[in-house]
């Protein structure tokens, strides 16, 4: 009565191979597909850094000009006051903290963080390299991470802006 039936019998060889088979087609349909996706969430996370970048870049400098350079009266988050110069060095406070600026925008510094935080910015997604009045957001995942970047360049003077690249995305 609990033993083996007539009725009960394995796979066979040909059942078994059908199956696999069935499951490399798919694997060959899909996997390039899995790797379009990733390609795509790479570059989506890149724009949406690169619209964190530019509007902190955007309300830092607005804050300076509203502030015309008279020094904040009381200390900004970490506990220092922002001078908020619109002209050469200086510092403007924001919901992030202090900020370091270049001509009313953010300085490209390689201390300069634009107040990104760990959760916008994770470290195993992104590398940061700044020199020469330019910062370089790049995809540390990407397979390749200057191609799949943007760049930062702060203001030169008190009459050009600070310039963001458009992303560029072939190497992601």
């Amino acid at each position: 009565m609990y033993g083996p039936s007539s009725s009960m019998k394995g796979i066979t060889l040909i059942e078994l191979s059908v199956a696999l088979s069935i499951l490399a087609i798919l694997a060959a349909v899909m996997l390039p597909r899995i790797a379009q996706l990733q390609r795509s969430a790479r570059i989506g996370e890149l724009r949406y850094l690169h619209g964190i970048v530019s509007t902190r870049v955007t309300l830092v400098n607005i804050a300076a000009r509203l502030r015309q350079g008279a020094p904040d009266p009381a200390p900004c988050l970490g506990g220092a006051k922002a001078d908020n110069q619109i002209r050469g060095a200086g510092t403007v406070c924001t919901e992030q903290g202090l900020i370091a600026t270049q001509h009313g925008y953010p300085a490209a510094t390689p201390a300069q963080t634009f107040g990104l935080t760990a959760a916008e910015m994770p470290a195993e997604r992104y590398r940061v390299r700044s020199e020469g009045g330019k910062t370089v957001f790049m995809r540390a995942d990407a397979k390749d991470p200057e191609a799949c970047s943007f760049t930062y360049s702060q203001a030169l003077d008190a009459t050009t802006a600070a310039a963001i690249s458009v992303p560029v995305t072939s190497g992601c």
